[in-house]
């Protein structure tokens, strides 16, 4: 068994820490969440074009639940058939309770509404946190683990992980950018799913030696 990582628990914390923050502030109406979502609204969303929106009209469709669900149900499947039961407990847990059961039950929690302003895609529910970015982390962020675990061809490894990196901060932008949540959102959302990812990994591939953060 390889010994606790205390940066990645450093990490984790510092997400959970940054949730907490934003969640007390929303549900006090706390003057800093305005400065933060004012922020987001000055330096994504009042600069559309035609080029900015397609590209995150369709990168946003990477963080969408139902998405999301049938990479989990797939990824589940061929986990069980190959007996990898860790990779089943981890995809279930992160993509399925964290990603998409935890995320509902928060936002009905805070019922915080979205953007009073043009939203770009149609959307319905509450504002925070976002799910979008939730997932984006839950579901990019185990597979990226996954690959370093599992995938021994380093450059292939190092490409794939780059990809679903780019995906993981593409996607909470979108959503900042097509109006269809605050900026305090997203960074909540991404806050709370860091915390979330890292613990499990360090819970479920305790007995892993090779570590993310090494080697890669």
């Amino acid at each position: 068994m390889r010994k606790f990582d205390y940066f990645q628990l450093g990490l984790a914390l510092t997400g959970l820490f940054v949730f907490i923050i934003l969640a007390i502030g929303i549900l006090l109406r706390l003057p800093f969440i305005n400065f933060i979502d004012e922020l987001g609204y000055h330096l994504l969303y009042q600069h559309h074009n035609p080029e900015a929106t397609w590209f995150f009209y369709n990168a946003t469709r990477a963080g969408n639940p139902k998405w999301t669900a049938l990479v989990m149900i797939v990824t589940t499947v061929i986990s069980i058939i190959i007996k990898k039961y860790d990779v089943t407990a981890f995809i279930v847990i992160n993509v399925g309770c964290f990603g998409l059961g935890a995320m509902a039950l928060l936002k009905d929690f805070f019922a915080r509404a979205r953007p009073d302003i043009i939203q770009l895609v149609p959307v319905r529910g509450f504002s925070f946190p976002s799910g979008h970015s939730m997932n984006a982390i839950l579901l990019y962020g185990s597979i990226i683990i996954l690959l370093h675990y599992y995938m021994e061809k380093r450059p292939i490894r190092l490409m794939l992980m780059l990809f679903f990196a780019t995906l993981i901060v593409i996607i909470p932008i979108s959503r900042v950018y097509l109006g269809v949540h605050f900026l305090s959102d997203v960074i909540g959302g991404m806050g709370l799913s860091g915390f979330l990812l890292i613990m499990s990994k360090e819970f479920i591939f305790k007995y892993r030696t090779r570590e993310v953060f090494e080697h890669a």
